[in-house]
């Protein structure tokens, strides 16, 4: 069993890394939580608010799974800061951070399905791994045996 702030700094660990990698013959961007990056230029971020509310006019549907992730991603935040106070449902947050991994899958694989495109869904296997490593166990007895 891991302790409330532990479960609390691994889901903020989740957000701080790449959630997706998009692979194109010239270009390599990552996506972030707070926005997105490109690697050949470091220094240039778009900020989530910008992606969808300026860039997204027109794209395809996939591209919103992003956005929705972090969403969701915010609510796993907040249910894990309630352990703080002993006020946690492990399942809650362990089905919200599955759901971050399920859309950052839809995202990646979405763009991956464009010609000359990969997509590589970082969060899908961060997330699944944290649920699996840190919440299974917890959780397990929760749903056997009811």
């Amino acid at each position: 069993m891991t302790g409330p702030r532990r479960r609390l700094l691994l889901v903020l660990l989740v957000g701080l890394l790449p959630w997706s990698l998009i692979q194109t013959s010239a270009v390599t961007t990552l996506y972030f939580p707070f926005g997105f990056l490109d690697v050949a230029r470091p220094g240039f971020i778009v900020w989530i608010h910008d992606y969808l509310f300026v860039y997204t006019q027109g794209l395809p549907q996939h591209v919103y799974a992003w956005p929705l992730g972090v969403v969701l991603y915010v609510l796993a935040l907040l249910s894990a800061a309630l352990g703080l106070f002993d006020r946690e449902d492990r399942r809650v947050t362990a089905g919200l951070l599955a759901l971050v991994g399920l859309t950052q899958l839809q995202f990646a694989l979405g763009w991956g399905a464009l010609p000359g495109r990969t997509g590589v869904p970082i969060a899908t296997i961060t997330t699944l791994t944290l649920v699996w490593w840190v919440y299974w166990p917890d959780l397990k007895g929760a749903f056997v045996g009811r």
